[in-house]
């Protein structure tokens, strides 16, 4: 049996808190610089490391000797991702069919949300799942065809591509000629903050760590402190020349702080307990489910941030829990999981 991590799954569950942070602002009341900071550089480790540690568990049973057991498994992954993905599509519409008509339908939303299916999620928070199983085949195919080494400089150039895309985007929309193109880009894909330029990187990063040797502790928490002080120079920098926007999330400082984290993390032991299975299960259901309650608490209470994110976080939290007790009494809610 595969070594479990207790440390993965507790900072899983952090992560799903910090993610619920990007969508209801919580410090915004309080001070609009420290919630912009802390939304642009602690809550935006959330996300890549959701798709590192993924990469690391997959990438961890991967046998060069037997590719049809990896074909096997990787089918198996990305259907069970289509499956989760297309069920919160569902109970998402409510949702979606408001945000395109509220405000009168146009035909061009019917191709927008064909779109956005595919590439950046059918509502905005899933964006995750068809990127993660984009970026997993993408590596999959990259590591198998031409090894470790070309997976990382190839992925790690679609990176460099999406983040001048991402944190540029004010200075190609006002520039002559390019404005075209980018304008271009944008309709076809929308953003470079996707299953294509942003996930095959962490995955990537993930696939490295399960075929390598773990860091030292120690080096690894020095390696993460400096790139994590790297990486708010970094927001600092965007902010001050005011290029840093909401959806601001490709940093290059980004990719170190996460691989020194993760290598970190899977440096701790902790024994192994069930609640920890928990937390891993409840981690997702609070990512996918907190914007059912964060959209309604934020009409209601919009100057109430702070007020906002603890209510969102206990509603899903309880939704989490309901499905976690009742999975096997109601075994239609395993298919959340």
């Amino acid at each position: 049996m595969k070594r479990q991590y207790a440390s993965i799954d507790i900072a899983r569950y952090v992560s799903a808190l910090l993610v619920v942070c990007i969508h209801t602002f919580p410090f915004l009341e309080i001070s609009e610089t420290f919630n912009t900071y802390f939304i642009h550089t602690v809550c935006r480790l959330a996300v890549p490391f959701f798709f590192t540690t993924s990469g690391f568990f997959f990438f961890r049973n991967y046998d060069s000797e037997n590719e049809d057991l990896n074909e096997t498994r990787l089918k198996k992954a990305l259907i069970r991702l289509f499956r989760i993905y297309l069920i919160w599509t569902i109970i998402y519409l409510p949702y979606t069919i408001f945000d395109y008509t509220h405000t009168g339908f146009q035909i061009k939303y019917l191709f927008t949300y064909v779109r956005d299916f595919f590439l950046n999620g059918s509502y905005y928070h899933l964006w995750f799942l068809p990127a993660l199983m984009l970026a997993d085949v993408i590596v999959y195919y990259l590591y198998k065809k031409k090894g470790l080494k070309f997976t990382l400089i190839t992925t790690f150039a679609l990176y460099v591509v999406g983040y001048l895309i991402n944190v540029y985007t004010p200075i190609w929309e006002s520039i002559p000629g390019v404005s075209f193109f980018f304008g271009f880009f944008t309709k076809t894909l929308s953003t470079a903050r996707n299953g294509i330029f942003f996930g095959p990187m962490f995955i990537a990063i993930g696939l490295l760590l399960s075929r390598t040797r773990r860091l030292p502790k120690k080096v690894s928490l020095i390696g993460f402190l400096i790139s994590f002080v790297l990486f708010f120079a970094e927001v600092s920098l965007y902010r001050h020349f005011g290029i840093l926007r909401d959806l601001t999330s490709m940093y290059i400082c980004l990719i170190p702080a996460i691989y020194f984290l993760v290598n970190y993390l899977l440096k701790i032991n902790i024994p192994y307990r069930k609640m920890f299975t928990i937390l891993r299960h409840d981690s997702l259901m609070i990512y996918t489910s907190h914007i059912l309650f964060a959209k309604i608490f934020l009409a209601l209470m919009p100057h109430a941030h702070l007020v906002v994110y603890f209510l969102t976080l206990a509603c899903a939290q309880c939704l989490a829990g309901f499905v976690t007790r009742y999975q096997d009494q109601y075994p239609i809610l395993k298919k959340l999981l």
